[in-house]
Protein backbone atom coordinates (compact mmCIF):
# COMPACT_ATOMS: atom_id res chain seq x y z
CA UNK A 1 0.00 0.00 0.00
CA UNK A 2 2.84 2.40 0.84
CA UNK A 3 4.35 1.80 -2.59
CA UNK A 4 1.15 3.10 -4.22
CA UNK A 5 1.08 6.35 -2.23
CA UNK A 6 3.66 8.20 -4.37
CA UNK A 7 1.66 7.37 -7.53
CA UNK A 8 -1.59 8.53 -5.93
CA UNK A 9 0.03 11.80 -4.82
CA UNK A 10 1.39 12.33 -8.35
CA UNK A 11 -2.06 11.71 -9.90
CA UNK A 12 -3.72 14.17 -7.52
CA UNK A 13 -1.06 16.78 -8.22
CA UNK A 14 -1.68 16.49 -11.96
CA UNK A 15 -5.38 17.31 -11.44
CA UNK A 16 -4.80 20.16 -8.94
CA UNK A 17 -5.03 22.95 -11.57
CA UNK A 18 -8.27 21.64 -13.15
CA UNK A 19 -11.11 24.11 -12.52
CA UNK A 20 -13.86 22.66 -14.71
CA UNK A 21 -14.89 19.34 -16.13
CA UNK A 22 -13.99 19.11 -19.83
CA UNK A 23 -16.84 18.54 -22.32
CA UNK A 24 -17.47 14.96 -23.35
CA UNK A 25 -17.54 15.85 -27.06
CA UNK A 26 -15.13 17.88 -29.13
CA UNK A 27 -18.18 19.29 -31.00
CA UNK A 28 -19.16 21.43 -28.01
CA UNK A 29 -22.61 23.04 -28.13
CA UNK A 30 -23.01 22.17 -31.85
CA UNK A 31 -23.00 18.47 -30.96
CA UNK A 32 -25.71 19.01 -28.33
CA UNK A 33 -27.89 20.88 -30.84
CA UNK A 34 -27.45 18.15 -33.43
CA UNK A 35 -28.39 15.45 -30.89
CA UNK A 36 -31.65 17.28 -30.12
CA UNK A 37 -32.89 16.94 -33.74
CA UNK A 38 -36.24 15.10 -33.65
CA UNK A 39 -36.50 11.61 -35.10
CA UNK A 40 -38.73 11.19 -38.17
CA UNK A 41 -42.29 10.08 -37.47
CA UNK A 42 -43.99 6.91 -38.67
CA UNK A 43 -44.10 6.05 -42.38
CA UNK A 44 -47.70 6.75 -43.37
CA UNK A 45 -47.59 6.59 -47.19
CA UNK A 46 -48.57 2.90 -47.06
CA UNK A 47 -51.48 3.45 -44.66
CA UNK A 48 -54.69 1.81 -45.84
CA UNK A 49 -56.41 -1.53 -46.28
CA UNK A 50 -54.99 -4.44 -48.29
CA UNK A 51 -57.01 -7.54 -49.18
CA UNK A 52 -55.80 -10.80 -50.74
CA UNK A 53 -54.98 -14.47 -50.42
CA UNK A 54 -52.55 -16.54 -48.39
CA UNK A 55 -51.67 -19.68 -50.39
CA UNK A 56 -49.43 -22.63 -49.59
CA UNK A 57 -46.08 -22.66 -51.38
CA UNK A 58 -45.71 -26.22 -52.67
CA UNK A 59 -42.96 -28.14 -50.91
CA UNK A 60 -42.89 -31.88 -51.55
CA UNK A 61 -40.55 -32.55 -48.60
CA UNK A 62 -43.11 -31.86 -45.86
CA UNK A 63 -46.82 -31.94 -45.24
CA UNK A 64 -48.35 -28.55 -44.49
CA UNK A 65 -51.93 -27.39 -44.03
CA UNK A 66 -53.51 -25.77 -47.07
CA UNK A 67 -53.71 -22.00 -47.22
CA UNK A 68 -56.32 -20.19 -45.19
CA UNK A 69 -59.88 -20.28 -46.53
CA UNK A 70 -61.11 -16.89 -47.73
CA UNK A 71 -59.34 -13.59 -48.17
CA UNK A 72 -57.22 -11.97 -45.49
CA UNK A 73 -56.76 -8.28 -44.75
CA UNK A 74 -53.81 -6.15 -43.69
CA UNK A 75 -54.61 -2.83 -42.03
CA UNK A 76 -51.87 -0.19 -41.96
CA UNK A 77 -52.44 2.82 -39.72
CA UNK A 78 -49.76 5.34 -38.72
CA UNK A 79 -47.11 2.98 -40.09
CA UNK A 80 -48.26 0.00 -37.95
CA UNK A 81 -49.36 -3.03 -39.96
CA UNK A 82 -51.64 -5.73 -38.57
CA UNK A 83 -52.82 -8.95 -40.18
CA UNK A 84 -55.45 -11.18 -38.57
CA UNK A 85 -54.02 -14.44 -39.86
CA UNK A 86 -56.51 -16.70 -38.05
CA UNK A 87 -59.92 -15.12 -37.38
CA UNK A 88 -61.14 -18.17 -35.40
CA UNK A 89 -58.40 -17.80 -32.76
CA UNK A 90 -57.84 -14.07 -33.22
CA UNK A 91 -54.14 -14.63 -34.00
CA UNK A 92 -52.84 -11.28 -35.22
CA UNK A 93 -49.42 -10.44 -36.65
CA UNK A 94 -48.14 -6.91 -35.99
CA UNK A 95 -45.18 -4.92 -37.34
CA UNK A 96 -43.86 -1.48 -38.29
CA UNK A 97 -43.54 -0.44 -41.93
CA UNK A 98 -40.12 0.84 -42.98
CA UNK A 99 -39.46 3.84 -45.23
CA UNK A 100 -38.92 1.48 -48.18
CA UNK A 101 -42.23 -0.32 -47.53
CA UNK A 102 -40.64 -3.39 -45.96
CA UNK A 103 -42.31 -4.97 -42.95
CA UNK A 104 -42.06 -7.98 -40.67
CA UNK A 105 -45.30 -8.70 -38.86
CA UNK A 106 -45.01 -11.26 -36.06
CA UNK A 107 -47.25 -12.87 -33.47
CA UNK A 108 -46.68 -11.34 -30.02
CA UNK A 109 -46.21 -14.61 -28.12
CA UNK A 110 -44.38 -16.65 -30.77
CA UNK A 111 -42.13 -14.38 -32.86
CA UNK A 112 -41.35 -17.26 -35.27
CA UNK A 113 -44.91 -17.03 -36.65
CA UNK A 114 -44.42 -14.12 -39.03
CA UNK A 115 -45.15 -12.50 -42.37
CA UNK A 116 -42.37 -10.60 -44.12
CA UNK A 117 -42.67 -8.61 -47.32
CA UNK A 118 -43.01 -5.19 -48.86
CA UNK A 119 -45.75 -2.71 -49.59
CA UNK A 120 -45.85 -0.87 -52.91
CA UNK A 121 -48.37 1.64 -54.33
CA UNK A 122 -50.56 -1.21 -55.67
CA UNK A 123 -50.44 -3.70 -52.81
CA UNK A 124 -48.37 -6.07 -50.69
CA UNK A 125 -46.24 -9.09 -51.64
CA UNK A 126 -44.72 -11.29 -48.98
CA UNK A 127 -44.34 -14.65 -47.31
CA UNK A 128 -46.06 -16.07 -44.23
CA UNK A 129 -44.10 -18.64 -42.20
CA UNK A 130 -45.63 -21.02 -39.74
CA UNK A 131 -43.13 -23.57 -38.48
CA UNK A 132 -41.50 -25.21 -41.50
CA UNK A 133 -44.38 -24.24 -43.81
CA UNK A 134 -44.26 -21.27 -46.19
CA UNK A 135 -47.21 -19.45 -47.71
CA UNK A 136 -47.31 -16.77 -50.40
CA UNK A 137 -49.13 -13.54 -49.46
CA UNK A 138 -50.40 -11.33 -52.28
CA UNK A 139 -52.73 -8.43 -51.58
CA UNK A 140 -54.15 -5.44 -53.42
CA UNK A 141 -54.70 -2.03 -51.87
CA UNK A 142 -58.41 -1.19 -51.69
Amino acid sequence: MRAALPFLALALAACANETSIPEASSLGSQGAARAATPVAGPVTRYDGQYVGEVTLTIDRTRTCPQGMAGPREIQVQQGRASLVINPQTGMTLIGTVGADGSVRMAETLDRTIATSGAFNPEGFIGEYRYGLCNYSVQMKKV
